[in-house]
């Protein structure tokens, strides 16, 4: 049994997540790095399959950073300049060539030019965004034919007695910029309302299936022309 999505609680407005982790910062490896490394492995895995160019959307204090191969060429992006200054503190404690920017921004907003990544990374941030389907829409338009979308989160869960937990703590714990009931499904039906979007491949990106990783794929344009 499914929860339905309408369920879920409000998408969080960009300026609490921005307060939010401007607090984090001050902590946040030492929290989260153990918790989260399953699953920035994960995430790094799938980019460093495809190679390329990686835009790498909240990249936060650049846990991620060090796992990308260095043949790769990734940009990384935050809202929150706190969360930037301990990444930009890492680059300067161990360099990583591989890494070509660190930029402050709304992925909503960005305007990097149309296909102009081979991956587009998101670890722990999609969940968080005020528009998500339109920070999707962004990241397809600058996603190059054959390239990947690369999710890692917690969604809602399937389990009915555990959903209504998560959607019971949700607005409790908005003002830490965490989420916990949102429902995977919403990026199944984004994905489905584009044809040049295959189906969201789902796995497990960690211990006990708390996380999960989403690969969404760019058709190339050959593929696009037989649907």
């Amino acid at each position: 049994m499914t929860v339905p999505q309408q369920a879920a609680s409000q998408d969080l407005p960009s300026f609490a997540v921005e307060n939010a982790y401007r607090h984090w910062a001050k902590v946040y490896d030492a929290v989260c790095a153990p918790v989260f490394r399953p699953a920035h492995k994960a995430a790094a895995a799938a980019a460093n399959r495809i190679g390329g160019e990686v835009l790498e959307v909240g990249v936060g204090t650049g846990l991620v950073l060090p796992l990308y191969d260095r043949q790769l060429w990734v940009t990384g992006l935050d809202i929150s300049e706190g969360m930037l200054a301990k990444a930009r503190q890492r680059l300067g404690e161990r360099p990583m060539p591989h890494v070509a920017a660190l930029e402050t921004g709304d992925i909503h907003e960005l305007r990097h030019p149309d296909e102009s990544y081979d991956a587009i990374v998101m670890p722990f941030v999609l969940t968080l965004l005020a528009e998500p389907e339109r920070a999707l829409d962004n990241c397809r338009r600058m996603l190059r034919p054959g390239g990947e979308i690369i999710i890692v989160s917690h969604f809602q869960s399937a389990t009915p007695g555990i959903a209504k937990i998560e959607r019971w703590l949700a607005p409790r714990i908005a003002g830490l910029g965490l989420r916990p009931d949102f429902p995977l499904a919403r990026i199944a039906e984004w994905a489905a309302s584009h044809e040049d979007l295959a189906p969201p491949a789902v796995d497990s990106a960690g211990p006990l299936a708390v996380y999960k990783r989403v690969r969404i794929r760019k058709l190339p344009r050959s593929e696009t022309a037989v649907i």
